[in-house]
């Protein structure tokens, strides 16, 4: 599974490295993934087992809702990045005032809905 998701675990263990040896981070373990509190208020975002939560989320169910994003990279692999992480991450920092006109729930996009329906049906 490493090779097959490559290029998140590179990015998450490097990140993850950074946080807990550099900055002496606290982290976790939420079932086959390691948490990572980064602080701040900016969210969570997760390269295959490593996920990084911000204040808010560090100790919530987003967490939940994070290893979704979790599962579907075990699923994709390399399409992760390209399929989910890159339209994620520009639904969350370009689409803010679209969502509020339009009332569109944030998790309502494909990528966040499908990361709870996986979270939900592998944690019960």
């Amino acid at each position: 599974m490493f090779l097959f998701e490559f290029p998140q675990n590179l990015i998450g263990a490097l990140a993850f490295l950074f946080y807990i040896k550099i900055k002496k981070r606290p982290r976790k373990k939420f079932r086959d993934a390691y948490v990572v509190h980064v602080g701040g208020a900016w969210g969570a975002v997760t390269f295959s087992r490593f996920i990084f939560a911000d204040d808010r989320c560090y100790d919530s169910s987003l967490i939940r809702h994070e290893y979704g994003h979790r599962l579907q990279s075990a699923l994709l692999g390399p399409l992760y990045l390209p399929v989910i992480g890159i339209p994620s991450l520009i639904w969350a920092l370009l689409f803010k005032g679209y969502r509020t006109r339009r009332q569109k729930n944030y998790f309502g996009f494909y990528t966040e809905a499908w990361a709870d329906r996986l979270s939900n049906r592998d944690l019960g």
